[in-house]
C-alpha cells in the first residue's frame, strides 16, 4: 500500500515521500521505513494532522541527547493536544527535539 510521509527536520526543512507498506504494518517494518531518516530510537506520537489522526515519530530521547527544537513538529504536536485540551497553557507542553516523521495515515494501534 502506497503510504506517504513527511520529514520534518529540525532545520525547518521538509521532505515528502512515499512508502510501500502492508496496510498494517508491525513494528519491523515501521523500523525499516524509520531507522533511515530517525537518529536514535523512534518514539511514537498520536497527532492530529490536516484535520485526521495519524502517527508522527520522533527520537525517543531526543532532549537527553541535545538535539534542537523542532518548531514544525512541536507546532502539530501542540495543535493536536490543545484540540483535546483546550484548557491547557501550550507553552507549557514539552516539545520535539530532532527530526520527526508524520505518516498519511494511521500505521500504529
Amino acid at each position: 500500500m502506497k503510504t506517504g510521509l513527511i520529514i520534518l527536520r529540525a532545520d525547518g526543512t521538509r521532505e515528502d515521500r512515499t512508502v510501500d507498506m502492508t496496510g498494517d504494518p508491525g513494528l519491523a517494518e515501521l523500523r525499516d521505513v524509520l531507522e533511515p531518516i530517525l537518529v536514535g530510537r523512534p518514539e511514537h506520537v498520536a497527532v492530529l494532522h490536516e484535520g485526521r489522526r495519524t502517527d508522527m515519530f520522533v527520537h525517543e530521547d531526543g532532549y537527553g541527547e541535545g538535539l534542537p527544537c523542532n518548531d514544525a513538529a512541536t507546532a502539530i504536536y501542540r495543535a493536536s493536544w490543545m484540540q483535546r485540551h483546550p484548557e491547557t497553557n501550550p507553552n507549557a507542553l514539552p516539545w520535539i527535539a530532532g527530526d520527526a516523521v508524520i505518516f498519511d495515515r494511521t500505521v500504529w494501534s
